[in-house]
């Protein structure tokens, strides 16, 4: 049954069209993406914002609804005395799996056409040594997870892979791990799968989540910073995201901020990272600890052999000291990189994202305090800065929104 997912991609693809028929592809185009963005409209408020006739608004959004891919809603009042139809995205013409791979687990999900959740699964235990064994185990869950959703399979069109590291979006070569000579990543995920697989990176796919589903209003020119084991920002100009020419803009965790001789996961030193990120606080912690400070994490340490971000967030919640002492020095130097950002970049918004941010106030007082330290008064007072409101479901939603938009031509 691939035919009936390559017939429902083929919607999507301009390569062969040229004149009125190339023309009328890119007004579709156009309406799917209005209508994820105000998730209904008329076919009047179609016509006058494509600068079309309505008869011509009305024969375009009759294919797509011919097509499937759009559904009456219902009708409300347009004008004295009359009613008019208003249209919306059809939720079950074809969905978009996300996989957002997680240092220690994985979290799958499935959204319809309409940037509704199907079905989501997090949390799901993941991690081993061996490169070749964790990308079976991840085929493997996938499969599980396909086949407990229940859905047409053949309706599944396109799959999303968020994963952290430095990622080729053009070739989706992933150059820090899974990096086989044999088969890569996304070859061995497509052949597994029979769909286009597009991998992008972590921080980026939890920006386009934050960006679409969490605390923005009407800004359009936004930072979200992905304070995880690692650090990173996806960056919005003008409602759009920046990839940079491979796709690797956004590498806040490797500017050369401090004068210290810690040799950071890419190699070099005094980066953002190795003082700033999850990664740098939890060994802060830990050589405190050994040093002969006193934490709830020595027993966490001592159980499971590991400090996990999610503890270091739970010793907040709960009052410890010495983990709230480690969130403010991160927050500090947090502060300081993101000074840098905004006076290159004079954002309207940053959202602070990722694992760090649950601990709420306790990190965005002194990053704010640290920002104001170091950034030009001029430029600051024209950015706002807030945490997630989405917390650990905004990579999952951007894995999925993310494919979904790069399929139909929509980023």
């Amino acid at each position: 049954m691939a035919h009936i997912r390559d017939k429902i991609l083929a919607h999507f693809k301009a390569d062969a069209l040229t004149g009125v028929a190339f023309k009328d592809h890119a007004r579709r185009k156009r309406i799917i993406g209005r209508l994820s963005n105000m998730e209904e409209i008329t076919i009047n408020e179609i016509a006058e914002s494509l600068n079309i006739s309505v008869p011509k608004a009305t024969e375009l959004l009759n294919e797509l609804a011919e097509e499937g891919f759009v559904v009456e809603k219902g009708k409300r009042a347009d004008g004295p005395g009359r009613k008019a139809t208003f249209y919306g995205l059809a939720p079950d013409v074809c969905y978009f799996l996300g996989v957002e791979i997680r240092k220690y687990k994985i979290n799958l999900g499935l959204m319809g056409f309409d940037k509704s959740m199907y079905k989501a699964s997090y949390d799901i235990p993941f991690f081993s040594e061996d490169d070749h064994e964790s990308l079976a185990e991840i085929v493997k869950q996938i499969r599980l997870f396909i086949e407990a959703a229940g859905l047409p399979v053949e309706r599944i069109v396109g799959m999303g892979v968020s994963i952290s590291g430095r990622i080729n979006v053009n070739t989706g070569e992933i150059l820090t791990i899974y990096h086989f000579s044999d088969a890569p990543v996304k070859k061995t995920l497509e052949e597994a799968f029979g769909m286009p697989v597009y991998l992008d990176n972590d921080s980026r796919s939890l920006a386009y989540g934050e960006f679409h589903f969490g605390a923005r209003t009407t800004e359009s020119e936004v930072l979200i910073l992905n304070l995880d084991y690692g650090m990173a920002l996806g960056i919005f100009v003008n409602g759009r995201p920046v990839f940079g020419a491979s796709g690797y803009a956004g590498e806040l965790g490797h500017i050369p901020l401090f004068d210290n001789e810690k040799i950071c996961f890419c190699g070099k030193k005094g980066c953002m990272e190795t003082e700033a990120s999850g990664r740098a606080l939890i060994e802060w912690i830990t050589g405190q600890m050994n040093d002969g400070s006193n934490s709830i994490l020595a027993r966490v340490l001592a159980k499971k052999g590991i400090i996990e971000l999610e503890d270091v967030v739970d010793a907040v919640k709960k009052g410890d000291n010495l983990a709230i002492s480690a969130i403010g020095n991160a927050a500090g130097k947090i502060g300081r990189g993101l000074a840098v950002t905004i006076n290159l970049l004079n954002p309207q918004l940053i959202i602070l994202s990722g694992s760090l941010s649950e601990v709420g106030e306790s990190l965005l007082l002194p990053v704010k305090t640290s920002l104001i330290q170091h950034s030009l008064t001029l430029v600051n007072s024209d950015t706002r800065v807030v945490l997630s409101n989405l917390y650990e479901k905004a990579g999952l939603l951007g894995s999925c929104l993310l494919v979904r938009d790069k399929i139909t031509g929509l980023v």
